[in-house]
């Protein structure tokens, strides 16, 4: 099993093309994966064939982003196109490509989604999938893949940079395509990992949800859930005040049944307002009986989070980490962290030797808990390593 990543800067397509693919067909590989920031526009078409056409690799996929990573550097803003290239010896690769016609058509027969996605259920594949937010019911997808590959790993990015249907790409083989997921499953001599890092830390203590209407908690502990918020702010100290007047969020307990109380234990979700002095507005639905915490989100909670489940991941039994993609939020990097590279440097740092590729998403995949979920703000890193 080999990993290898490039990144090019280059703007024009085939200096870019040249960069990404030169003595790449030698490598084999069994899968490509293809990231690129919306300057090369007029040219994707171009700039997809090109890779295609030059790595000797059939399995390719990939999309584009506001914000690209490659192997050691996040470029923001700035044209960029990466390369992440894999060779898998005894691992079924088997790209996908979904739309909404297909997901209505499909509907809850889990064996018309077996068939497209190409594996059966005892192969407990690993799932990436690169949706374009515009044209595809994104969660009702997860909800699918989960039903037909319980215990199964599935990740990705949503696809960014675009602010209108039919704006972003998305890469299969040597095509380009305007809506739907693109993905791929692999099963067989493969072990798949994930870290992911949501950010927030909680201020306050837990609460039950006692009223609540779709994604307005009225409330919590039997009390208006706006004056429980409003003595949380006061009993917090000054500078979880600020954090809060910033930005609050609110988690909820994953699994009622652990009652893990900690961070990550909880999905965290923003909070959108308040209506009538009463309810609070969650981007999320919610129901009664529901354990909820207040969260803060900040750049050293972040760092200090995503550090320690990277050490953890670090000291997985068995063969370190080969390969990586990290798809990590459009609101984290330079202006979050006061730093260029965070999230990259540090799965370096930790993770090293491991070749790795993504960008930044407009949603990050990836499970918390043994659940998959789409984030905001997060950063959901997938790791590959031999059995």
């Amino acid at each position: 099993m080999k990993f290898l990543s490039r990144l090019s800067l280059r703007r024009e397509t085939e200096a870019a093309v040249h960069d990404l693919c030169v003595d790449l067909k030698a490598f084999e590989a069994d899968l490509a994966i293809v990231f690129a920031s919306h300057h090369y526009g007029p040219e994707f078409d171009d700039l997809v064939r090109g890779i295609y056409e030059r790595i000797n690799c059939r399995n390719l996929i990939g999309c584009t982003g506001e914000s690209i990573i490659g192997p050691t550097a996040e470029i923001e803003h700035q044209p960029a196109v990466s390369l992440w290239v894999a060779k898998l010896p005894d691992v079924r690769v088997l790209p996908f490509v979904i739309d909404q016609e297909d997901v209505m058509a499909m509907g809850e027969d889990l064996n018309a989604w077996r068939e497209r996605l190409g594996a059966a259920p005892d192969d407990r594949p690993g799932i990436i999938m690169l949706p374009d937010p515009f044209s595809i019911d994104v969660p009702t997808c997860i909800e699918r893949m989960e039903a037909c590959y319980p215990g199964a790993t599935i990740a990705g990015g949503i696809a960014s940079g675009a602010s209108q249907r039919g704006q972003n790409r998305l890469f299969l083989g040597d095509q380009t395509l305007r809506q739907g997921i693109v993905g791929v499953s692999l099963a067989g001599n493969i072990r798949i990992s994930t870290v992911v890092s949501q950010g927030c830390r909680p201020v306050g203590k837990p609460y039950v949800i006692t009223k609540v209407e779709d994604n307005f908690i009225q409330e919590l502990g039997g009390r208006p859930a706006y004056s429980v918020l409003r003595d949380v702010y006061k009993e917090a100290s000054e500078s979880d005040q600020q954090l809060m007047r910033q930005g609050l969020h609110v988690g909820r307990l994953i699994d009622e049944q652990r009652r893990e109380l900690a961070v990550g234990g909880f999905l965290v979700r923003n909070m959108m307002g308040v209506r009538e002095d009463q309810a609070l507005a969650v981007a999320d639905f919610m129901r009664p009986g529901q354990t909820v915490q207040f969260h803060v989100r900040d750049s050293q909670t972040a760092d200090e989070e995503m550090a320690r489940l990277l050490e953890a991941e670090s000291q997985n039994d068995g063969k370190p980490a080969g390969g990586a993609l990290l798809f990590t939020c459009n609101g984290r990097g330079r202006n979050f962290f006061h730093e260029s590279n965070h999230d990259i440097a540090l799965v370096n740092k930790i993770i090293a030797g491991c070749h790795t590729a993504g960008f930044f998403a407009a949603g990050e995949i990836g499970p918390v808990s043994g659940k998959t979920f789409i984030h905001g703000y997060t950063s959901s890193l997938l790791l590959f390593r031999e059995p």
